[in-house]
Order: structure tokens, then C-alpha cells, then sequence
């Protein structure tokens, strides 16, 4: 298996994929414009959270809560001490999930 140098850029990735399918470039980017418009509402907090792309992968999206901070914890690096925690912001956490027929393919 030889590996390429650099990945593919996004007008290489629809090339390829009008290549193999006949449509037209044009054609193959609506339909990427579709897709995630598709996986954005349904990643959305107020859509389903999840969502499967047939035969890749799933995508799923976790609401993570802001923290406050200022709580004293113990620095896991030098025991004894102490460490003061940061307030963090609310986020949204994406985790890919490859399919079982796409890692097999891979192999």
C-alpha cells in the first residue's frame, strides 16, 4: 500500500467523486452542500444529536456544560500540590464513529 504525499483538496475530492459517478462538478457539490445541511440540523441541539452516513460513519454530538472554576483539585503531576481549576465555556463535542463495513474495507 503506498501512501500519498498530501491529502486530497476539496475540488479534488468532488472531481474524483463526478469521475466515478458521471454528474457533473457542479452536481456533486450541491449534493455536498445538501449533505451538511442534513448532518448540521441533525447535530443541532435542538435535532436527534446522531446521525448516520450509510456505509462510513456515525456522527454524534454531545452537549458539554460550562464549569465554573476555582476549584482546588490535586495536580496529578506533582503530588502534594494543588492546583486552582479554569472556568470553561459550554461546547458541543463531535465523535466520529467508523462503520463496521468501512473498517473492514480498510483492512
Amino acid at each position: 500500500m503506498s501512501k500519498a504525499t498530501k491529502p486530497m483538496t476539496k475540488a479534488a475530492v468532488y472531481e474524483a467523486v463526478a469521475a466515478a459517478t458521471e454528474f457533473s462538478k457542479a452536481d456533486v457539490k450541491k449534493f455536498f452542500e445538501a449533505l451538511s445541511e442534513i448532518v448540521i440540523k441533525q447535530l443541532h441541539k435542538k435535532g436527534p444529536g446522531a446521525i448516520t452516513i450509510p456505509g462510513l460513519v456515525k456522527l454524534t454530538a454531545t452537549q458539554k456544560k460550562a464549569s465554573k472554576g476555582g476549584e482546588k483539585k490535586a495536580n496529578p503531576f506533582k503530588p502534594g500540590e494543588f492546583i486552582i481549576t479554569k472556568p470553561k465555556p459550554a461546547s458541543v463535542k463531535v465523535r466520529a464513529r467508523a462503520g463496521k463495513a468501512f473498517v473492514e474495507s480498510l483492512l
